[in-house]
């Protein structure tokens, strides 16, 4: 079998026992056999044997079997590495299944993402040698570039970007978003990453990329109204959300993090659905911004 079959052959398998599980093996052979890749060959039970490791070895997706031999994803509590490589798999068969579909191209509709470009495989690398980068960066802002030589400690997807921490020779850290850098360059100069370093720790408190240690972190409640409260549910303000209250058209949210720029913007987002129950200088701080948008808008409105 090619590498490219086997590979198609693989997120085949992971994906089909997620969405279906638990199977056993004549369950999984048929639904193998009516598809065309399968090129009307079943599984035998050395090669399923083969798949099923290699699955576990190149993606870290453990395919365990009960005790009435049928094959299921195990969801166990996952560490934070298995986490990523389930999220990379889960990635792969999205595209997967988008690839195998040409014909309905014109009918998926994509995001626009903006490209990391040859930057991110790059920089993962560079992390994985532990050697320093110096990059070309162009803010929006400015239109000067400037260059920024740092020791890459982690990279962080956000709103569709991906972003890169580095830490400079004062020892302060610097967030560069990949799509803004003009130029990289690997140097062989070799760093070691700080031991107290844990990235997962490090934006714990935090929302999005601003990491502020000036705000202190603290109990701030929420009042998610109409339908909003559906939304948060599904998909959390951040990792110390929860919910602590459930009324009539209402539900409060508890959660434990800094009120930077970020997480306030973010609440302004959802417009008069969110209120601030406590703290109070955080209701009062939304409610002035908000004031203030409405203010410009109606003097944009007056201007024309």
């Amino acid at each position: 079998m090619k590498p490219s079959t086997l590979f198609k052959t693989y997120i085949w398998l992971y994906n089909t026992i997620r969405n279906y599980g638990p199977l056993t093996m004549k369950e999984i052979n048929e639904m193998w056999m009516a598809e065309s890749m399968s090129n009307g060959e079943a599984f035998s039970r050395m090669s399923f044997i083969r798949h099923r490791n290699d699955v576990e070895e190149l993606f870290g997706v453990d395919i365990a079997c009960d005790k009435q031999y049928r094959y299921y994803i195990n969801n166990r509590k996952l560490s934070h590495a298995d986490s990523v490589a389930e999220l990379l798999m889960a990635t792969l068969t999205e595209d997967f299944s988008l690839l195998n579909r040409k014909s309905i191209y014109s009918r998926v509709l994509l995001e626009p993402n903006p490209s990391a470009g040859l930057y991110l495989n790059t920089i993962v690398d560079s992390m994985e040698k532990c050697k320093v980068i110096e990059a070309e960066y162009q803010r929006y802002e400015n239109k000067n570039i400037k260059s920024h030589r740092v020791e890459p400690y982690c990279v962080k997807q956000y709103h569709q970007r991906w972003y890169i921490l580095g830490r400079k020779s004062d020892g302060y850290f610097i967030t560069l978003a990949l799509d803004r850098i003009k130029k990289l360059q690997v140097t062989k100069e070799k760093f070691k990453m700080d031991d107290d370093f844990d990235a997962i720790k490090y934006y714990e408190d935090s929302f999005g990329l601003i990491v502020d240690e000036s705000i202190p972190a603290e109990r701030i409640v929420i009042r998610a109204m109409d339908t909003e409260p559906n939304y948060l549910r599904d998909l959390k303000l951040h990792p110390s959300q929860k919910e602590i209250a459930v009324g009539d058209g209402y539900s409060d949210f508890e959660l434990t993090l800094r009120p930077t720029n970020d997480f306030i913007g973010k609440l302004m987002e959802r417009g008069d659905r969110i209120v601030v129950l406590h703290p109070r200088h955080l209701a009062e701080e939304l409610e002035q911004r908000h004031g203030d948008c409405v203010k410009l808008y109606k003097q944009m409105k007056d201007s024309r």
